[in-house]
């Protein structure tokens, strides 16, 4: 879904000052071209988008359709398109996913020279962080976890059939009408299948379709092991909305366990999507960001 968030962050750091990249810009990681976008100056901050979304969630689009990131002075906001979405490569070999789009983030900081990084992911985004930070702790400066959690080594990678009902719907090529009523909320009126087919197509428009559903049917690949999470020192914060699943809840209970030391932060009346926009949720991030800097 392509989330829209405005982020106010304020870090320093002196050893960074004066280093600007590109504001828009592009990468081969290992064979896929990423797609990047940069904005400021300052201590790096890494953002990870959720699936079927893109890097606007962290910003807005302009009038060409560029995505404009707003930081604060004294920091550096790096957001890219996860391979598969937005403006990166859309391979349609499933072993280029998974493990992969973590290794993306190591390979963009390598990329722009970054030795580490403050990690920010979302949904999706916070699976890839989880496994970024417990495959290369070294590369990380704190982490924040949105609306989502580390996957934890046999643990279930999304709680729900979400992926797989999206990926079945593409592969037999009738439309994702299914994808949409299994998703409808329980509490509003169903679509009829024509019209959960006509959300569909504009939902997916100008998406590949069959690269999201590769990308979401990878994510058990992101699954680390609690002693690798737990090495990791980095501090690390978790934020969801009140109105979350019990299964985001309960993993962010179980990766808690291993992070000693970890804070939540719980969003009054948030649900998974409109917790991305309710002041709380950036005035929190700020505050994890100051303290950590």
């Amino acid at each position: 879904m392509r989330y829209k968030l405005l982020l106010a962050l304020i870090a320093a750091c002196a050893s960074c000052a004066g280093r600007v990249h590109a504001y828009d810009g592009y990468f081969d990681s290992k064979g896929v071209k990423i797609h990047y976008v940069t904005a400021g100056e300052g201590e790096p901050v890494v953002l990870i988008h959720g699936w079927m979304g893109d890097s606007t969630m962290w910003g807005r689009r302009d009038a060409s359709g560029n995505v404009q990131l707003d930081p604060s002075p004294g920091f550096e906001a790096i957001a890219l398109d996860c391979r598969g979405h937005g403006k990166s490569g859309k391979p349609h070999d499933p072993g280029m996913y998974g493990i992969e789009m973590a290794e993306d983030v190591v390979r963009l900081l390598d990329y722009l020279k970054i030795k580490k990084a403050h990690l920010i992911g979302y949904s999706m985004g916070a699976f890839i962080a989880g496994k970024v930070a417990a495959s290369h702790p070294e590369r990380v400066l704190s982490v924040v976890y949105g609306g989502q959690a580390p996957i934890l080594a046999g643990q279930s990678s999304t709680g729900s059939n979400e992926v797989k009902v999206f990926a079945k719907a593409v592969d037999e090529g009738k439309g994702l009408g299914a994808y949409i009523l299994y998703v409808w909320p329980a509490d509003k009126p169903k679509p009829t299948m024509e019209q959960a087919n006509s959300i569909a197509d504009f939902m997916v428009r100008g998406k590949d379709a069959k690269a999201l559903a590769l990308a979401g049917l990878s994510l058990g690949d992101l699954a680390v092991k609690p002693e690798d999470l737990s090495r990791g020192k980095a501090p690390c914060l978790f934020i969801y909305g009140e109105k979350e699943s019990a299964y985001v809840t309960n993993s962010v209970a179980a990766a808690r366990k291993f992070l000693v030391g970890s804070e939540v932060k719980v969003v009054p009346g948030g649900d998974h999507i409109s917790t991305l926009v309710k002041p709380e949720f950036a005035a929190s991030i700020l505050a994890f960001l100051k303290a950590h800097k």
